[in-house]
């Protein structure tokens, strides 16, 4: 006489492995919070100027985010060390620190950097891929959304996981490359620009 379970095609949970898949957090009020501390934002509040307990709330949201990602599943991410050493422990870490001694402003990329961050094709990931950050493989997910980091090839990150730390700290979670620095470097290359090219046109017309 066949079981319940395999009449009902399920798994009796007592007898069940357990998951160790990360469940990615709901981020709603990290961005929420984001929203209103970003310069490249438009605010509610728009003549408001940020203050450090804003600035803090949105490390410490993203931080609760993470770590509830990390008790979700296994604590070791076997392409970044294991234990209290792996990627998303440091990440964690980092965040913890910078609510602790918040700086002025959000200085993490724009919304539009991480819209145009390339995106890496399914057919060309393979099984043992996956998310530094969550360390789940890629290919678990039926329409994985992966991004490639422009400062290496192999950085590979399933964008829900790497587009809340770009937005707020800038940088590659691997190798710290930094990204929000390189954007404020070519917007004020862009800025300084336009007055090149006037005062050329005024020394060429008194010259």
């Amino acid at each position: 006489m066949s079981t319940y379970e395999v009449e009902h095609n399920t798994t009796d949970p007592s007898t069940a492995t357990p998951s160790t898949h990360r469940r990615r957090p709901d981020l709603s009020t990290f961005f929420a919070t984001l929203s209103e501390i970003s310069p490249d934002e438009a605010r509610t509040r728009e003549h408001a100027v940020p203050v450090p307990r804003d600035v803090s709330a949105a490390f410490y949201s993203l931080a609760e985010a993470f770590d509830l990602m990390r008790r979700e599943g296994d604590h070791s991410v076997p392409t970044s060390g294991e234990g209290d050493n792996d990627l998303l422990t440091q990440m964690i870490q980092s965040l913890l620190s910078s609510a602790e001694t918040p700086p002025r402003e959000v200085e993490g990329v724009s919304e539009e950097f991480c819209d145009v961050l390339d995106r890496v094709p399914k057919a060309s990931l393979k099984p043992s891929q996956s998310c530094p950050i969550c360390g789940n493989a890629f290919l678990e997910d039926q329409y994985p959304l992966v991004v490639r980091l422009p400062c290496h090839s192999t950085h590979l990150f399933d964008l829900e996981c790497v587009r809340p730390w770009l937005r707020l700290r800038g940088t590659c979670p691997l190798d710290r490359t930094d990204f929000a620095k390189q954007e404020r470097e070519k917007a004020e290359a862009r800025k300084k620009k336009p007055v090149e090219d006037d005062e050329e046109e005024w020394d060429g017309m008194y010259g």
